[in-house]
Parts: structure tokens; sequence; C-alpha cells
């Protein structure tokens, strides 16, 4: 089993690398065993009868994709005392039969931590799949343009979530509400008979130079109105690709300095993203991304 020292920094290797939020060896740890906490409310009532043997298993990809979650499935198997050798590493694509890691020990400690480990793995490179097939689309279009994930994650797992899209090749976009002033519909909403264009103002007036400034609009009305008060974005919501040009070439012909960075969201999928591929965009932010991507297939099997 790899020393603590060692281990401690591989991770800090791992997380640099990504270039990921840092979260405290310690702390990741915790966050691992509270998702097998889940699964062992009194212990594994099945695998109690079963005999305890010293046996390997192995987890192998039952698809084609990239897999995602190895770092973190290694943290917590050697938590709970097994060893582990990781063949594949995050990213790396794979196909049908791969095997991704070996795990060795107790057998029945392979038993309890077994869906936890897979669930872990299947998500995130399901995650990983989607956002490197799109960075993918996107790419040879323009190479400055950006894929970004948003906050649409699932409650207590978002750090691993937006770690995926990272491992694919995707920005993160904001990790929490603190990260940067994005004022959308509802916010708009509460300030009754004030423009966008004075609300926007406001914010400007009032926050901190350290945070960048993003306004959704939904009309062309809306984007001409905030364009002079050079907010750092624009999201452009729900806006067809026949809006999005025509809002793009009125800036074009307007500004030459300091120009927003354009953001693009809504109902934007694999299946439309070609129509969106539009020059002068800088951002496509994707909710599906997290919230309705289908996880990768993989099996564990113990070795007899």
């Amino acid at each position: 089993m790899q020393k603590p020292f060692l281990k401690f920094k591989a991770l800090i290797h791992f997380i640099k690398v990504k270039n990921l939020a840092y979260l405290p060896p310690k702390l990741l740890e915790k966050k691992l065993l509270q998702f097998l906490q889940e699964d062992l409310e009194f212990g594994d009532i099945t695998s109690d009868i079963t005999p305890d043997r010293i046996v390997q298993a192995n987890l192998t990809a039952k698809e084609q994709g990239y897999v995602c979650g190895l770092e973190f499935a290694r943290i917590l198997l050697e938590a709970v005392g097994l060893e582990v050798k990781i063949i594949k590493h995050d990213g790396d694509q794979v196909v049908q039969k791969d095997i991704i890691l070996t795990i060795g020990g107790s057998s029945k400690i392979i038993l309890m931590v077994e869906r936890t480990i897979l669930n872990i793995i299947m998500r995130l490179s399901g995650i990983t799949t989607q956002t490197k097939r799109l960075v993918n689309m996107i790419t040879t279009s323009d190479a400055s343009l950006r894929i970004a994930s948003t906050r649409k994650t699932t409650p207590g797992f978002r750090y691993f979530e937006k770690y995926a899209v990272k491992v694919g090749g995707g920005d993160t976009h904001r990790w929490s509400l603190s990260d940067e002033i994005l004022i959308k519909e509802n916010h708009l909403a509460i300030f009754e008979g004030e423009s966008i264009a004075d609300i926007l103002s406001k914010y400007q007036q009032l926050s901190s130079f350290s945070k960048k400034i993003d306004i959704e609009v939904e009309t062309l009305e809306e984007f001409k109105s905030v364009l002079n008060l050079h907010p750092d974005v624009i999201m452009l919501d729900n806006f067809t690709p026949e809006e999005i040009q025509h809002a793009i070439s009125f800036m074009n012909d307007r500004i030459t300095e300091r120009k927003p960075l354009i953001e693009i969201s809504g109902g934007i999928k694999p299946e439309n993203i070609e129509k969106y591929l539009i020059k002068g965009i800088d951002i496509i932010s994707i909710g599906a991304l997290t919230h309705s991507v289908r996880s990768l297939d993989f099996s564990l099997k113990i070795q007899t």
C-alpha cells in the first residue's frame, strides 16, 4: 500500500495538474467516506454471511468513452484498507473490456465499497465523455471558444462533477454564488419599474472591483441597452442563431475597445450545437453537461 506521505504528494500533484480548486486531502477523503456511509447505514448484511478472503477485483469498461474519477476511487479504496493499481488515468479514452484499475484485499470490504466506487466513476466518466465530445465539436470552429458547465449540479457532488468537466476540456464556470456577479431574470424582476441598464449600473457602483459582472439578457433591445455600460460578460439567453449574429454585428459596429465577453446559453446540446458556432461567441454554457448526462458503464468483477 502507498505510504501516507507519498499518497499526500500524489494527491497534491493530481490537484495542481488539473488546475482544480484545492481541497485538503483529509477533507476530500472525508467527503468520499460520506458517500460510502450512505450505502452502509447498518453495514452490509449480505456480505456479512460470505467468507472473507484476500482477492483481486478488476474494474472494466463496458463501452467506449473517457474515464474520470480514478484518483477519487484510489483515495476511497485506500482509506478502507484496500490496495489499488490504476491502469488508466483520468481523461484517458477507454473501449469495451479495458481494465481501468485493479483492487486487492478483503473480499468483504471490496463488496462493501463496490457500488460507491462504480457510481463515482460512472457518473464522472459520463460527464467527461460528454464534455470531450462537445469540446471536440467546437475546436475546429474557433480555438478561443469555451464550453462551460453551470451550477446545475448534484447537491453535495459539485466538486467532483466540475472536476469531470475540467478533465473533459471544459470550463468550470462558477463554483459558487460568490465567484462572479451573475444578474439573471429573477434578480431583475425584483427591481420593479427599473430598466435593465439602471440595474446594471447599480451593480457596477456597489460591487467590488475584484468581481466580474455577467448580465443575462433575453432580447436584442436589452442587449443594446446594456452594451455601452461595458459589463464584463453579456449572456444571451435563449437567443436564436440569427439573433446572436445580429447582436454580435451590432456590437462590432459600435464598440472597438472593452468589448464584453459574449456568453450564450439555453437549449444548446450536441444535436444542435453546430448552429451556434458563430464567430464572436466566447462561451457556450451548457447545463446538460451535468444535469442530464448519461453515465458511462463499468463493471467490477472479483477474480476467482
